[in-house]
């Protein structure tokens, strides 16, 4: 008992002595976009500055517009982290309104991150004629890398680079709450995998293909997504083939999203009987935060736990 005081009297002084000799940031010269992306800035940058959240809320990239008040927020920012240009393509906007002189960080890029391919065939095959919302130009890649946390510990080490490149002074601070935020990441990430050891291959269906780094990561079994773009109604082709997957795979659940109405989820589930759990990749009915990337990785776990359990009766 004495020892754990002992070190924590340590850890505070250290951190108040560190804290003392860094540099504050002004408020809004660190933006980033979405929460998950917020909430790894945040932790590194700890209490150096308050980085401004562009997505906020239960707002979704998709179809996001810009206020008045962000893009003045953007405009007097020094770094701006974002996921990709084909991820945030309301960033293009965005970046025509503001200096030239401030950095722009596509974090995917910046971290290395080895992107996965759209899938495709039966239920991740896209419509004729229709692209998906997260493929830019020639791309076809998934872009919502930080569901694997592998990855998000890449982010994380890129952050602390990116940063120190405009504010060397605070370069022991950030590399200190990396550190700690990468070992909170890596015991999330065992805790998940230990847990999905009996469960992990029964197959679900999400609604739209946002989840591909989580599977991958946990080994887990995704038939398909009932849409490849959230704001579009998919053809009665498509329709057809989800419910003839209900029908002969029996999926342990499908998943709807909060940010988006369920019509598709009624119309997909209708005659059967099959959980309907919520999902979200954003987290965004958590608060933003240092630690809401940790609560993400754990919702989206319980979510999936949730559809795994067996049906009462």
């Amino acid at each position: 008992m004495r020892l754990s005081f002992l070190f924590s009297k340590i850890a505070m002084v250290a951190l108040i002595t560190t804290v003392m000799s860094s540099t504050k940031v002004q408020a809004s010269e660190i933006v980033a976009t979405i929460k998950p992306l917020h909430s790894l800035l945040t932790a590194v940058v700890g209490n150096t500055a308050k980085p401004y959240l562009l997505v906020s809320g239960n707002s979704s990239p998709h179809g996001f517009e810009f206020k008045p008040s962000q893009v003045r927020a953007l405009s007097r920012a020094k770094i701006v982290f974002f996921i990709d240009e084909g991820f945030e393509t309301f960033m293009e906007k965005g970046f025509r309104a503001i200096p030239s002189s401030v950095a722009k960080v596509a974090i995917a890029e910046s971290a290395r991150v080895k992107f996965l391919s759209l899938r495709k065939g039966g239920t991740w095959e896209k419509d004729k004629g229709h692209d998906h919302g997260h493929a830019h130009g020639d791309r076809a890649q998934d872009l919502h890398v930080w569901l694997d946390p592998n990855n998000a510990i890449k982010m994380v080490k890129a952050i602390v680079r990116e940063l120190t490149k405009i504010y060397p002074e605070n370069i022991n601070i950030y590399k200190a709450n990396a550190k700690n935020l990468v070992s909170n990441i890596s015991s999330v990430d065992r805790r998940i995998e230990a847990s999905f050891s009996n469960t992990k291959r029964r197959p679900f269906i999400v609604f739209h293909d946002a989840y591909q780094y989580f599977e991958k990561r946990f080994g887990l079994n995704g038939l398909g997504s009932i849409t490849l773009d959230p704001h579009d109604f998919p053809s009665p082709k498509r329709l057809r083939q989800i419910k003839t997957k209900l029908k002969t795979t029996g999926a342990a659940c499908i998943f709807k999203e909060p940010q988006f109405s369920n019509r598709l989820i009624t119309t997909v589930t209708a005659g059967h009987s099959i959980k309907v759990i919520s999902l979200d990749p954003l987290g965004s009915a958590l608060k933003s935060g240092s630690d809401h990337y940790l609560k993400l990785l754990t919702s989206v776990h319980n979510s999936f736990k949730e559809c795994f359990q067996p049906s009462e009766g």
